[in-house]
């Protein structure tokens, strides 16, 4: 099993043509968002590019809405992408949700043709690599598994305040942690993430980022500091390559609960 980070659409991409196992993350906030939602009743996400492919996956499946622009709700959704929202609910009126936001969901619908795409972030992070060495031996383990920091400017060492490459070392180094070699070049930024928390929690290294300033400034410091619990979560939001095709001719991604 060969574990790579391979960020942006560039990374969704490698995982589509790889028939891989993509892992998207998009730790502020929508990696974080789903598992929680459906730790809290949702059974079926369906990931949707575009704002209008949300709309008609409502019309079409009888569906919650949840999903953000630029941070903020979109108008008429019932929820937007704030897990600290989300996680307040004590029941939802459906158990099916189509969901959107302004770079995660992108990544998800891009990676359409990996053999797996699997929803992971920092409160997720253990499970999903257990999830992952489990599957690769059911599938292939020469299976390719590509982490997908849905933004990123690359290494942290280079670039140190970028929330998803943070987000996928975290998982990168719970495969590490279970025995599995990784590269050099990604042990090394392991190494200096470890350093870099052992001076700073996780929520300060994320409130640093450029992502995690624009949310204090909209006043949603509340989810960063959610988003940051480490492994607090077990709920793997998976999709087997299932796919919804819409009336419009759009996909969206069918992803459901797996634990």
């Amino acid at each position: 099993m060969e574990i790579l980070i391979c960020g942006n659409y560039e990374g969704s991409k490698l995982a589509a043509d790889s028939k891989g196992i993509a892992i998207v993350v998009d730790v502020l906030r929508a990696s974080t968002t789903i598992p929680v939602a459906m730790s809290k009743g949702i059974e079926i996400f369906y990931v949707a590019k575009e704002v209008e492919d949300v709309h008609l996956t409502q019309t079409e499946l009888d569906t919650l809405i949840i999903g953000e622009r630029g941070c903020v709700k979109l108008s008429g959704f019932d929820f937007g992408n704030s897990p600290v929202e989300i996680s307040a609910q004590t029941k939802f009126r459906k158990n099916i949700s189509a969901f959107t936001s302004s770079t995660g969901s992108k990544r998800v619908v891009e990676a359409i043709g990996s053999q797996i795409t699997i929803i992971g972030s920092i409160i997720n992070a253990k499970a999903v690599a257990e999830k992952v060495i489990a599957l690769s031996k059911q599938l292939s383990e020469e299976l390719k598994v590509v982490i997908i920091p849905t933004f990123t400017h690359g290494s942290i060492i280079e670039n140190e305040n970028t929330e998803d490459q943070i987000g996928s070392l975290l998982i990168a180094r719970e495969f590490l942690r279970a025995g599995i070699e990784l590269s050099p070049e990604l042990t090394e930024e392991i190494t200096f993430l470890e350093q870099k928390m052992s001076k700073q929690s996780l929520t300060k290294i994320l409130e640093e980022t450029e992502h995690g300033k624009k949310l204090i400034n909209l006043k949603f410091k509340h989810d960063i500091e959610f988003c940051s619990r480490l492994n607090e979560f077990t709920q793997i939001p998976i999709s087997r390559n299932d796919v919804y095709a819409l009336s419009n001719g759009n996909n969206v991604v069918k992803l459901i609960l797996e634990k």
